[in-house]
């Protein structure tokens, strides 16, 4: 059981998806970090393919009236990809403020999501149904060999030859302008329609995966169970059983494990409480209370109940001398087994700080041990790292500030989005 219980720990360890995640303030905004287009933090495209994109961006903005913003990154957490597309356009000010012609283009690598963002001048020319069929027919299909940059490239290639050939139409918009009711509606509607279709792409792995998970360990409580019931030791059945007493069951599965749980205290604590049959004898034998057991048990096990780091069950038949203790440890307990005395009454006294670390010099620090039952303690001195200074390089570095090309202005244009665009799956 012990090795299963490590298995189950690394197991559980390895389910837990822990990475950097971007938010809308953290994202890298290529106008102030550089003097490009491209928001590459996570160095997806390459130098070549930067290079590419800003100087199509710009041509567009110089020829057609429009603006185009692209940002690709790994991970942006549990957030929906159409929300953040429609925050970090208005937090940018992406196109003019006049004629709100903004483009954002977002992809989000985990997520296997594409997302267009359209300011209000642009809608009529790139309408919603027109940015989904771009990104199902040049965009997804590169996206899904693993080929990013082409994909980004093409799409963005498409909406300049679209723009080129309405410049026209691309005209000033009211800054007072509201959408009539029909409009807003629809508009409404399919942001509705992208959060819940976002939804379900973002979570089908998560869904998958703990569904399967639960199966599983719904599957293993029944194997150890059987297993638990065909040994004749009260003992044993008791500590195969015991991982499922663990409070994490009914936390990560309500359902079913919050009547498992239970099932599981009340049966263990049965088998916990039912008289043993001496080994030795083949007498009855019977359980002690908390009080009567203490002349039974040695000073380090009085220690270690008194620390509440095991519980000890004493059993006596009625003879002389036979006598069987059983030990419980507890799951979680601050202490360990004293290298001295070997009972687990040994804990951590104190961890401080002797001399802080600086910025040209590591510290000390300090953590002094001892154990309750025989008194042994130890004293360990620790260095501390030297601290490290976080510069505005390095994290112009981090964003992908070497990777911008030359073109466009410091800032964007001020312009805003109403929440038109389409996103895709791939």
């Amino acid at each position: 059981m012990k090795n299963f219980t490590i298995i189950f720990l690394v197991f559980l360890t390895l389910s837990i998806k822990g990475f950097s995640q971007w938010t809308v303030k953290t994202v890298p905004d290529p106008k102030t970090t550089g003097t490009g287009f491209v928001s590459n933090p996570d160095d997806i495209l390459s130098k070549q393919e930067l290079t590419y994109l800003d100087s199509i961006i710009k041509n567009a903005q110089d020829s057609s009236k429009a603006e185009i913003a692209i940002v690709i990154l790994n991970s942006i957490g549990d957030e929906v990809p159409k929300t953040f597309a429609n925050q970090i356009f208005n937090l940018w000010g992406i196109g003019n403020k006049e004629t709100n012609n903004g483009v954002l283009i977002l992809s989000v690598m985990d997520q296997r999501r594409i997302e267009f963002e359209t300011g209000y001048g642009i809608e009529p020319i790139l309408t919603d149904a027109k940015c989904f069929d771009i990104q199902q027919e040049f965009m997804v299909p590169r996206f899904k060999e693993g080929n990013y940059g082409k994909g980004i490239i093409d799409g963005t290639n498409e909406i300049v030859r679209i723009l080129f050939g309405r410049t026209q139409d691309i005209k000033p918009t009211d800054l007072d302008y509201s959408p009539s009711a029909e409009q807003e509606i629809q508009r409404q509607n399919n942001f509705a329609n992208n959060i819940h279709s976002n939804f379900y792409t973002r979570n089908k792995g998560s869904i998958i995966f703990y569904l399967v998970s639960g199966l599983f360990f719904i599957l293993l409580f029944f194997i150890i169970l059987i297993l638990s019931f065909l040994n004749k030791d009260y003992f044993i059945r008791y500590q195969n059983m015991r991982l499922f007493r663990l409070y994490i069951w009914f936390i990560l599965f309500p359902v079913p494990f919050i009547g498992i749980y239970l099932y599981v205290v009340r049966l263990t604590e049965k088998w916990r409480n039912t008289p043993r049959i001496s080994a030795k004898t083949g007498l009855i034998m019977h359980k002690l209370s908390e009080t009567e057991d203490d002349k039974f048990l040695k000073t380090g096990q009085l220690a270690e109940e008194k620390v509440k780091s095991v519980d000890y069950d004493v059993w006596i038949s009625e003879e002389e001398g036979d006598i069987l203790i059983q030990s419980y440890k507890r799951w979680f307990s601050k202490y360990s087994a004293c290298p001295k005395c070997k009972f687990k009454t040994y804990y951590k006294v104190y961890d401080r700080v002797i001399t802080p670390a600086t910025y040209s010099s590591s510290g000390t620090g300090e953590k002094h041990y001892s154990c309750v039952n025989c008194g042994h303690s130890k004293t360990v001195r620790y260095t501390i790292p030297q601290k490290t200074r976080t510069s505005s390089t390095s994290s112009s570095s981090r964003g992908g500030g070497s990777s911008w090309s030359s073109g466009g202005s410091s800032s964007w244009g001020g312009g805003r989005s109403g929440g038109g665009g389409a996103g895709s799956s791939w």
